[in-house]
């Protein structure tokens, strides 16, 4: 990230410097959000660990959706605050040029702007290390990171300039939840099935 905002600053208005600083306090950022769906994941995992061993796949459901639920609101809420107040954010992290300014808040706005639903992807992993599938946990972890957000840095900047960066956060982030999402959709189809073997 820092090499291709390096190479890609450097060429456009804002210098090499200003992005690289900018990418910094708002990775930190993100990583306090992150942070609230890691926790809804870890404080559901003993519930969802009991309750699918005990095969009452009806509470591992619910506690999915609800826990699901809280990580939407918490997106939402940050999403408003960055699309809202990015400058009173990254003032917090110190004063800079307009261009720096102007920079950081056109990132903020555009990188986080999937932010509503990134919590899905954290909580969906400890999710599936929970009930036993570590293997689906661990390819729900990298989705976003390394089969989307890498290779979309790599490649998006070439046409569109360091706007590529910007844009390479929130495609990352959707096609991530739409994985994640498909991902969910058929366990839960899998349990159904499993809860209809069991009452016949």
């Amino acid at each position: 990230m820092n090499h291709i905002l390096r190479k890609y600053g450097a060429v456009s208005d804002y210098g090499a410097d200003i992005p690289i600083a900018c990418a910094g306090i708002i990775s930190k950022v993100n990583m306090i959000f992150m942070s609230i769906g890691i926790g809804i994941s870890q404080g559901c995992q003993p519930i969802f660990g009991f309750n699918y061993g005990a095969e009452k796949f009806g509470r591992v459901r619910e506690t999915y959706k609800k826990a699901a639920l809280a990580a939407i609101i918490a997106g939402i809420v940050f999403f408003a605050c960055f699309q809202i107040f990015p400058r009173q954010i990254i003032s917090l992290f110190g004063g800079g040029s307009e261009a720096y300014f102007r920079f950081a808040e056109r990132y903020f706005r555009i990188f986080m702007f999937m932010t509503f639903i990134n919590g899905i992807q954290p909580m969906s992993s400890g999710f599936f290390t929970s009930i036993g599938k570590a293997k689906l946990g661990m390819i729900v972890s990298l989705t976003r990171q390394i089969m989307f957000l890498l290779p979309l840095i790599l490649i998006l900047p070439v046409f569109m300039g360091i706007d590529g960066v910007m844009y390479a956060g929130p495609i990352a982030d959707l096609a991530a939840a739409i994985i994640t999402i498909w991902v969910v959709y058929l366990q839960f189809k899998d349990m159904r099935q499993k809860e209809a073997a069991l009452y016949q």
